[in-house]
């Protein structure tokens, strides 16, 4: 019984040890977005479906880019929510005369 009961207590010491760092994204759009995650030593890519969300780990911190036009260094448990547009937008200079 001492060993199931230290066993538990391992178990929940371990768990307890240090919060899960996640990013949580959320598609709030009626189509599918792409997303990329820079987690510094690797990097991957995301479809979400309209109206859904994926979890993504970032135990150190990540860079998140999607269709809002720029990279957003997430870190902790941050929430992104995209309607599928992009919060930047890039102009051409107006042509010389």
């Amino acid at each position: 019984m001492k060993l199931v009961t230290a066993a538990v207590t391992a178990v929940l010491a371990i768990a307890a040890a240090g919060p899960a760092f996640a990013v949580t994204v959320k598609n709030n759009s009626n189509v599918e977005i792409t997303i990329g995650v820079d987690l510094g030593s690797s990097e991957k890519v995301e479809t979400i479906g309209a109206g859904k969300s994926v979890v993504i780990d970032c135990p150190d911190g990540c860079g998140v880019t999607g269709p809002w036009g720029f990279s957003w260094m997430a870190s902790g448990n941050d929430i992104i929510t995209s309607d599928g547009t992009a919060l930047v937008t890039v102009q051409e200079p107006p042509a010389k005369k």
